[in-house]
C-alpha cells in the first residue's frame, strides 16, 4: 500500500439511496483484518465512510471492493498480508496492543485471543506469522502455549514474541526455553516492539 494513495470518493458519489452499507465488523470480516485495521484505513483516507445519526461508521460495498482490488494490484503475486495474533488475558492491555499494531502495521491482519486455550484454536485457524504472547495467563500460560506451537512441525515458522509484566528473570528464561524468539516487558516500549517486528 503506497504511503499516499489516491483519495477515495465520497461514499455518496454514485451510490444509490438503497446501497448496502456495511459495519466496521462486516468490513473487517470481508477483508480478513481486524476492526482496528479498518479504522486505520479510514483515518489514513484509504476508505471512505459515512456516519449514522447514532455516530456509527458505515461503508458501501463498492468502496470496500475497490480498496480490496487496489490492495491486490499492489501486492507481489503469492504474498499475503502479515498476520499477527495477540494473546493476553488483560482486556485493557489487549485492546491497547491491537490499537498500537493497527497504527504500526495498518496493512496487517490482526486477531486476538483472551487465554491460552483460545490461542491454541486461533493459531491453527488463523495461521499467524507472529504471535505476541503473554506469559502469565490462567489455565494455560504463555510458555505452555509456546511449547505446543513448537511441537507442531507445520507451525515451526511462526515467530513467537513473549510478553511479561514480571521482573523475575526466571519467567523470561522459561519463555525463551519454550521457544520464544524474545521477551518484551510491560509497560511495553513502542520502539522495542517496532524493532522486534521489523527483525523478521
Amino acid at each position: 500500500m503506497p504511503s499516499r494513495p489516491r483519495q477515495p470518493p465520497s461514499p455518496s458519489a454514485g451510490a444509490t439511496a438503497d446501497a448496502e452499507l456495511l459495519s466496521p465488523a462486516e468490513v473487517a470480516k470481508m477483508m480478513g483484518v481486524s476492526p482496528i485495521t479498518v479504522r486505520s484505513w479510514v483515518n489514513r483516507g484509504w476508505l471512505a465512510a459515512t456516519t449514522t445519526p447514532g455516530g456509527h461508521r458505515r461503508f458501501t460495498r463498492q468502496d470496500v471492493l475497490a480498496l480490496a482490488s487496489q490492495q491486490r494490484s499492489q501486492q507481489p503475486v503469492g504474498r499475503r498480508p502479515l498476520r499477527l495474533l495477540v494473546v493476553d488475558d488483560d482486556q485493557q492491555f489487549r485492546g491497547y496492543l491491537l490499537e498500537l499494531l493497527g497504527e504500526l502495521l495498518p496493512d496487517a491482519a490482526v486477531e486476538a485471543a483472551a487465554d491460552g486455550f483460545e490461542a491454541g484454536v486461533k493459531v491453527v485457524e488463523f495461521l499467524p506469522d507472529i504471535v505476541l504472547l503473554d506469559q502469565s495467563m490462567p489455565g494455560l500460560d504463555g510458555a505452555s502455549v509456546c511449547r505446543r506451537i513448537r511441537g507442531v512441525p507445520q507451525l515451526a515458522a511462526i515467530r513467537v514474541i513473549g510478553i511479561t509484566g514480571h521482573l523475575d528473570r526466571r519467567v523470561e528464561q522459561e519463555m525463551l526455553a519454550a521457544g520464544a524468539e524474545c521477551v518484551l516487558h510491560k509497560p511495553l516500549e513502542v520502539a522495542a516492539l517496532r524493532q522486534v517486528l521489523a527483525a523478521g
